[in-house]
């Protein structure tokens, strides 16, 4: 073809809409002839893009996104998932689940398909690969029940490697949710191999489960909450008498859950998601102490990228179960590391007891007690004494001794600031037994 022959470059790019970058291609071929196949070959997919926006009333934009371009043209071609690997076509799906609600990376309903080698989410009106992960590159997969929902649902969350949110992760997890019922929109090889089809969550983790033990992954099988290892006491008000494994914290302005987990701990379901092994946690703290919640600051180790993830406003009541799940997997507990103190509420424990700041627990019932001796330590006795109180009573014997000089100085300075009960009764003392004991003077308290 001859350079001076660029018709197809006018049909991909008309003088009349773009004339400089029309102009600049045509410049570009002329001084470098070989650029020639590349520009048509751009041309003839921005028309052939342009064509099928035309058929299907969809913008060109829109259709750019959906469509993925293949060199095979097959049906199904290979896109990026979220770690930024490649994913293969879903040929040979064994498992497909239509009508998936995803909420990371994206925010919308896919059709789920599971081959041997990876699982992907495909738009349904098209069937087309969005996003997807090879079985090979799973870190890590967990269901979960989906925290505050009157009608049991369960969220699978999947981990890439790259994607746990630390150190220089950049890439997405993967969540979707599923119905607590019968896996009615399922079909595939799966459901005659044996597996439990009696819900999409039992079907899922078994054919799930089957993969990861053929991978090359090596890694822990789908993952479970278990009262064992962790449950929240606070009672869930929409489906009483049922155990919660989460609790509420924030992270900035951000609120969300954690899970404490056999392996590790969770942050969902907000990206970015955070999946903390306990292989990558140096250690742990409490910080920002009050009466009714606290914080959770966890220590990444340098290998991983090293900080700390604050997770803030968690309530008091899930404190124990927390810090006995700390003790039970021996994270270390930093809370009283001296870049830490200052965090606290009066739990540094007293001057010159270098033993006690060394080795003082980092644990929330501890500085509580030291604010209440605080407390104890400011009082001042007669500060704040009642009217009539006992502080009155001390010393009347010395007083009622009108012989004694002393004493009676005392009486003539105290007349004017004391009161007489027969004075203050008047006939109502007659009723009083006369061999009845003498009423004591009363010394009023000046305000």
């Amino acid at each position: 073809m001859s350079s001076s022959d660029l018709s197809w470059l006018d049909a991909a790019i008309p003088p009349s809409s773009n004339q400089l970058l029309n102009t600049s291609i045509r410049d570009a071929i002329a001084k470098d002839p070989h650029y020639l196949p590349l520009f048509q070959n751009i041309s003839n997919y921005i028309v052939s893009v342009r064509a099928q926006a035309d058929a299907s009333g969809e913008p060109a934009v829109k259709k750019r996104k959906l469509d993925t371009p293949s060199a095979s043209g097959a049906a199904s071609p290979a896109v990026s998932n979220t770690a930024g690997n490649t994913v293969p076509s879903t040929e040979g799906a064994v498992l497909t689940v239509e009508g998936i609600s995803f909420s990371v990376p994206a925010r919308k309903k896919f059709n789920l398909v599971i081959t041997p080698a990876a699982v992907s989410a495909l738009v349904p009106a098209t069937g087309k690969v969005e996003f997807g992960v090879e079985v090979d590159d799973i870190a890590y997969i967990c269901c979960l029940p989906v925290p505050e929902k009157a009608a049991r649902q369960w969220n699978f969350c999947i981990i890439p490697r790259g994607a746990t949110g630390l150190g220089d992760d950049t890439g997405d997890a993967i969540v979707f949710t599923i119905p607590d019922g019968p896996p009615k929109t399922a079909s595939g090889d799966a459901l005659g191999q044996g597996h439990d089809t009696s819900t999409y969550r039992s079907l899922l983790i078994d054919v799930l489960n089957g993969l990861l033990k053929a991978s090359k992954s090596n890694i822990s099988l789908v993952e479970e909450p278990k009262e064992s290892i962790f449950f929240s006491v606070r009672p869930q008000s929409h489906r009483k008498g049922e155990r919660a494994f989460h609790v509420k914290a924030h992270r900035g302005s951000k609120e969300g859950y954690l899970f404490f987990l056999k392996n590790g701990i969770l942050s969902a379901f907000r990206k970015p998601l955070v999946y903390f092994n306990f292989g990558d946690i140096d250690s742990v703290s409490y910080t920002s102490i009050t009466k009714r919640t606290f914080n959770l600051s966890i220590r990444v180790a340098e290998d991983r990228g090293g900080g700390d993830f604050e997770f803030s406003m968690i309530d008091q009541e899930d404190y124990t179960g927390i810090d006995a799940y700390v003790k039970e997997n021996r994270l270390h507990d930093a809370s009283m590391a001296e870049q830490r103190r200052a965090r606290f509420f009066n739990v540094n424990g007293k001057k010159g007891d270098d033993d006690g700041d060394a080795a003082g627990p980092g644990e929330l019932e501890k500085a509580w007690e030291d604010a209440e001796d605080e407390e104890e330590e400011d009082y001042v006795p007669g500060q704040h004494a009642d009217e009539g109180g006992s502080d009155s009573e001390s010393g009347s014997d010395d007083e009622d001794d009108e012989g004694s000089e002393a004493g009676s100085e005392n009486m003539e300075s105290d007349d004017e600031g004391s009161i007489d009960l027969r004075d203050e009764l008047g006939s109502e003392m007659e009723d009083v037994d006369a061999d009845a004991p003498k009423p004591k003077r009363v010394k009023r308290v000046r305000a």
